[in-house]
C-alpha cells in the first residue's frame, strides 16, 4: 500500500473517530439534559410531597373537629369544655379559631373590631375574624417584611410594623383609632406578653387571648423581667413570656377572668368581668395544658424548667 493510500486511510479513520466522538458528546449532552429534567422533576415532586404532608398533618385535627361537632353536644358540657369542645382551626396557629367563635356565639359581637399585638405573618388569632367575618382592626408586628404581606392579605386591616413595648403599645392602639372598647384583643409576643398587657390601657377588650409559656407549669406565677429589647431568639427556647398563673393573676387585677385555654397549651382566653357572667372563671390549675414539645423536652432533660433556667442564670420575676 502506498503512502498516499495509508494517508487517505488514516484520514478516513480520523474522520470516523471524530464523528463517533461528536455523536457520543451529543448523547452525553442528551443524558445530562434528561438528568437535569429528572432532578427538576424530583425537586418539584419533593415540594408536592411536602405540601401533601402538611395537608395530611392538618387533616387529622380537622377530622376530629368535625367528629366533635357531630358527636358531642357541647351545650351539655360544663365550662371550659363547653368552649374547648368546639375548637377548630381555620387561620389560627392551633385550634383557637373555634374557641374564639364559640365565645362570640355566646356573648355576641358589638363593634366587630380587634387589636392583634404580635400578629406575625399569619395575622395571628384575629386572622379568622378579618378574613372570614369581615372584622376590622389593627395587626402589629416587629417585622416590616411580614407586615407588608399582612397588609396585602388583609386589605381592610391596619397592618403596622413596630417593635412592641409597654412604652409604645397605647400609642399604637390610639393611632389606629381603636381607643376605647374593642371586641377582641390578642397578645402573642413570645417575650414581654405580661408586661405589655399590664401596660395596655388605651383599649378595653371584651375577649382577650394571651399566649402563655406552659413550660413554667400551672402553679407558679412567674414572668421574664421586662426588657424592651427582649428577643426570644437570643435565649434558651423555654425562656420567654409568662406562666398561666401569672396571666390569670394579672387578669384579675385588670378586671378579667380566665375562662379556657386551647388544648395545645399555647393560648389562654379571658373575658372581661362584665361580659357573660354566666361563663365561670377557671383556676389556672383547672385550665392548664402542657405543650407537647415541652413535655418531651423535660423527659429528655430529666429536669424541670426552673432548674434549667437557674443553671443558665436567667432571671424570673414572681408576680
Amino acid at each position: 500500500m502506498s503512502i498516499e493510500d495509508l494517508t487517505a486511510q488514516a484520514v478516513r479513520i480520523e474522520k470516523k473517530l471524530l464523528d463517533e466522538v461528536r455523536q457520543q458528546r451529543k448523547e452525553l449532552a442528551a443524558v445530562a439534559e434528561r438528568l437535569t429534567a429528572l432532578e427538576d422533576q424530583q425537586a418539584a415532586m419533593g415540594v408536592t410531597v411536602s405540601k401533601i404532608f402538611k395537608r395530611v398533618v392538618h387533616l387529622e385535627p380537622d377530622v376530629h373537629a368535625v367528629l366533635r361537632a357531630l358527636r358531642l353536644d357541647a351545650d351539655a358540657l360544663e365550662y371550659p369544655e363547653r368552649l374547648t369542645a368546639r375548637r377548630y382551626r381555620l387561620e389560627s396557629q392551633n385550634e383557637e379559631d373555634g374557641i374564639t367563635l364559640a365565645l362570640f356565639d355566646e356573648i355576641g359581637a358589638k363593634s366587630r373590631t380587634f387589636v392583634e399585638i404580635g400578629s406575625g405573618l399569619s395575622g395571628g388569632n384575629s386572622a379568622c375574624l378579618a378574613r372570614e367575618l369581615g372584622w376590622t382592626g389593627l395587626m402589629v408586628d416587629g417585622s416590616e417584611a411580614h407586615m407588608a404581606q399582612v397588609g396585602r392579605r388583609f386589605p381592610r386591616v391596619q397592618a403596622v410594623s413596630a417593635w412592641i413595648t409597654r412604652e409604645n403599645v397605647n400609642q399604637l392602639v390610639t393611632d389606629a383609632g381603636l381607643a376605647g372598647e374593642v371586641d377582641f384583643l390578642s397578645i402573642d409576643l413570645d417575650g414581654n406578653d405580661y408586661w405589655v398587657w399590664e401596660a395596655l390601657t388605651a383599649c378595653s377588650a371584651r375577649v382577650v387571648v394571651v399566649e402563655y409559656n406552659s413550660a413554667f407549669g400551672a402553679e407558679r406565677a412567674v414572668t421574664i423581667p421586662y426588657d424592651p429589647k427582649f428577643d426570644r431568639h437570643n435565649y434558651r427556647f423555654v425562656y420567654y413570656g409568662a406562666s398561666l398563673a401569672a396571666l390569670a393573676k394579672l387578669a384579675i387585677a385588670k378586671g378579667y377572668r380566665l375562662v379556657a385555654t386551647e388544648p395545645h397549651g399555647v393560648n389562654a382566653f379571658f373575658l372581661r368581668n362584665d361580659v357573660a357572667p354566666s361563663i365561670p372563671a377557671c383556676t389556672p390549675e383547672r385550665a392548664f395544658n402542657l405543650m407537647k414539645r415541652y413535655d418531651l423536652w423535660m423527659q429528655t432533660k430529666k429536669e424541670d424548667v426552673y432548674s434549667y433556667v437557674k443553671q443558665a442564670k436567667l432571671p424570673l420575676v414572681d408576680v
